[in-house]
């Protein structure tokens, strides 16, 4: 019975650690929000100088390009259980608050 819980359990790490749903990634969100910006071609070139978190598995990140400050709004969504995307949404302009 130990050996089978044991081998039970083996596969499960196995499993979560190697497949589609990662489990560390999901309490580790950040870690893989790190990931997520060193692979996206968004970013490269980019030097990230603040990343603050809005809520809801949502980011703002305010990275500079020499000179200019550019803000970004990072958002992980989940079209099911086991896929997770990120989008990302650049300032384009400030809104006139009147």
């Amino acid at each position: 019975m130990k050996k089978l819980l044991t081998i039970l359990l083996f596969l499960f790490l196995v499993i979560t650690a190697f497949g589609p749903y990662n489990l560390y990634y999901e309490f580790n969100e950040k870690q893989a929000l790190h990931q997520f910006i060193s692979e996206e071609s968004t970013f490269h070139g980019l030097k990230i100088i603040e990343m603050d978190y809005r809520g809801s598995e949502t980011y703002f990140i305010q990275a500079k390009d020499e000179e200019e400050i550019r803000n970004f709004i990072v958002m992980n969504y989940h079209s099911s259980v086991m896929n997770g995307h990120w989008k990302v949404f650049e300032q384009t302009s400030k809104g006139h608050y009147y």
